[in-house]
C-alpha cells in the first residue's frame, strides 16, 4: 500500500514583469509533482514589504507585561503614533481597567468581556485569558487615564465603536453598556460619547463594506451601491500610492473625491486609506470583469461625479484616468460612458 503524505512549498519567483501567474497556470505546472490540493499566487509581491510584515506580526505576539510596560512608560498616549495592531491591545487594556469592579463582583462578567476581546477584537485567547485574569485594584483607571489628552481618548473611543459595531447584524446590549460606562469613567460627556459612536458606526460600515468585497461572494459590478463606493475608493486609494505611500497632494485628492462625489467624509476615509491589501484589487477586478462589467463601474463613477454638486478638478480628473486606464478602458470608452450617464441623468 503506498503511503501519501501532504507537503507545502513556499517559493518567491522571478519573472519578467509583464508575466502573470495564476493559480491554475501553477497547478498545471506542478502536476508532475503530485495532486496540488490548494495554492495562492501573488502577481504583487513586495518581498522588502513582506519582510517588514514578517518583522511586525513577530512583535505583535506580545504579552499583557509588555503591554503594562509600554503603557506606563508612556508620557502621553497618543491615537496617531500607534499602529494598526498596537490600538486594539491598548483598546482591551482601557475597557479592562473600567470594568475591574465587575468583574470582581459578576461572575459572568468575564465571559462576556472575553467573548467581546475574541470576536471584536480578534484577541489571542491566551492573550484575553492573561489580560482578565489579572489581579488589579481598581486605582489603575486613574493611571491609565491620565494617559490620554481629550482628542486622543475620543479617538480611541470611535476606534473602539468601529470594532464592536463592524461585527454582527445587531448591536449587543452588553458591549454597548460596556463601552458608554467606561468611557464615562476615562471622563467623557454623554454628547461626546454619542459622537464616538455616531462616527464608529460610519466607520463600521466601510469595515463591513471592505469584508464583502474581499469575500468575493458577489460580482464586483453588482455590489451595493455603498459596496461599489467603497470598492471604487479602494481602487483609486492604491492608484494614489507610491512604494507604499501617498504624497500630501494625492491624499488632498482623495480626500477631495471621497467627500464630493462619494460623500465619505474625512472622519471616516482613513477606514480605507490604512487597509493593507496583500494584492492590486484594481488589477482583480480588471482580471475578473469582463469588458461590459467594467464599463459598468467606469459608468457607476461617472454617475457618481456628474451627480455631484462640487465640481472635479485636473488632479481629480488625472486620477480618475489613471484608475479607468489600469481598468483597461480607452479615454474615448470612458467619454462614452460618460455621455451616457449624461443623458440618462439629464433626458430631453
Amino acid at each position: 500500500m503506498v503511503m501519501v503524505k501532504s507537503i507545502k512549498i513556499e517559493a518567491i519567483i522571478e519573472i519578467e514583469d509583464n508575466t502573470h501567474i495564476d493559480d491554475a497556470l501553477l497547478k498545471r505546472s506542478l502536476s508532475n509533482l503530485g495532486h496540488i490540493k490548494s495554492c495562492n499566487v501573488n502577481n504583487n509581491f513586495d518581498e522588502k514589504q513582506d519582510v517588514k510584515e514578517t518583522s511586525d506580526a513577530s512583535s505583535l505576539d506580545k504579552s499583557v507585561s509588555e503591554i503594562d510596560h509600554f503603557i506606563n512608560d508612556a508620557n502621553k498616549i497618543y491615537f496617531g503614533t500607534l499602529s494598526i495592531e498596537e490600538r486594539k491591545f491598548v483598546a482591551a487594556s482601557m475597557l479592562h481597567s473600567a470594568s475591574i469592579s465587575n468583574l470582581k463582583n459578576d461572575s459572568g462578567y468575564k465571559s462576556k468581556l472575553n467573548n467581546t476581546f475574541l470576536e471584536k477584537f480578534e484577541l489571542q485567547s491566551g492573550y484575553s485569558e492573561q489580560l482578565l485574569n489579572q489581579e488589579k485594584d481598581e486605582s489603575v483607571l486613574g493611571t491609565l487615564k491620565e494617559k490620554f489628552l481629550e482628542g486622543d481618548l475620543v479617538q480611541m473611543y470611535t476606534y473602539i465603536w468601529e470594532k464592536i459595531l463592524s461585527k454582527g447584524e445587531e448591536e449587543e446590549d452588553f458591549e454597548v453598556e460596556l463601552i458608554e460606562s467606561s468611557a464615562e469613567k476615562f471622563g467623557l460627556e454623554k454628547s461626546a460619547i454619542n459622537d464616538t459612536k455616531k462616527i464608529g458606526n460610519e466607520r463600521s460600515k466601510i469595515t463591513k463594506a471592505i469584508h464583502s468585497i474581499e469575500s468575493g461572494k458577489v460580482a464586483y459590478n453588482k455590489l451595493k451601491a455603498f459596496e461599489k463606493t467603497v470598492l471604487l475608493c479602494l481602487m483609486l486609494t492604491e492608484c494614489a500610492t507610491i512604494d507604499g505611500k501617498i504624497s500630501p497632494d494625492d491624499l488632498k485628492v482623495l480626500r477631495n473625491i471621497f467627500n464630493d462625489q462619494f460623500n465619505i467624509t474625512s472622519n471616516v476615509m482613513s477606514v480605507i486609506i490604512e487597509k493593507k491589501l496583500n494584492y492590486s484589487i484594481t488589477k482583480k477586478v480588471e482580471q475578473v470583469e469582463v469588458y461590459r462589467e467594467k464599463y459598468e463601474l467606469v459608468e457607476f463613477l461617472w454617475e457618481k461625479i456628474l451627480s455631484s454638486e462640487p465640481g472635479i478638478d485636473d488632479a481629480e480628473m488625472a486620477l480618475v484616468r489613471k484608475w479607468i486606464r489600469r481598468l483597461d478602458i480607452s479615454d474615448v470608452e470612458s467619454e462614452g460612458a460618460r455621455k451616457e450617464v449624461e443623458a440618462n441623468l439629464n433626458p430631453q
